[in-house]
């Protein structure tokens, strides 16, 4: 649980700041503190889906990918119509924000997946020595 809210928690950060750089770009000056928790009640919702997802083995993980990617972007999609973020943001940036939000969370996974990997061959090592 604890990991989940820490995923939750680092999402929304990366997230935001995706956002503040949108933002910039279009000459924007602040963002509204409902956005803030707009974008935190996204991720929790989000991330419930992703516990329901990883409950199933897939062949590939490409199609696991793929499956997570639309089920994030069929969110923001809806979140969008539904948080008014349209008449601020075109679809087609939301969904480029999307994806690079997606994109370095997949990173930071994977890197915490190979110091887990790390961690267990130090383990393995060590038992080996015994």
């Amino acid at each position: 649980m604890k990991k989940i809210i820490l995923n939750i928690m680092a999402t929304t950060g990366i997230a935001l700041v995706v956002l503040s750089f949108i933002a910039i770009y279009y000459g924007g000056s602040l963002i509204c503190i409902d956005t803030v928790f707009q974008v935190l009640g996204l991720n929790i919702v989000i991330y419930m889906g992703m516990h329901i997802f990883n409950h199933f083995e897939y062949r590939y993980s490409v199609l696991e990918t793929g499956l997570k990617l639309i089920y994030i972007l069929t969110l923001v999609l809806i979140s969008g119509r539904i948080f008014g973020w349209y008449s601020n943001i075109s679809g087609l940036v939301l969904v480029s924000m999307t994806v690079v939000v997606f994109g370095v969370c997949m990173c930071l996974d994977t890197l915490n997946l190979l110091e887990e990997v790390n961690s267990i061959n130090t383990l393995i090592g060590r038992d080996k020595d015994v």
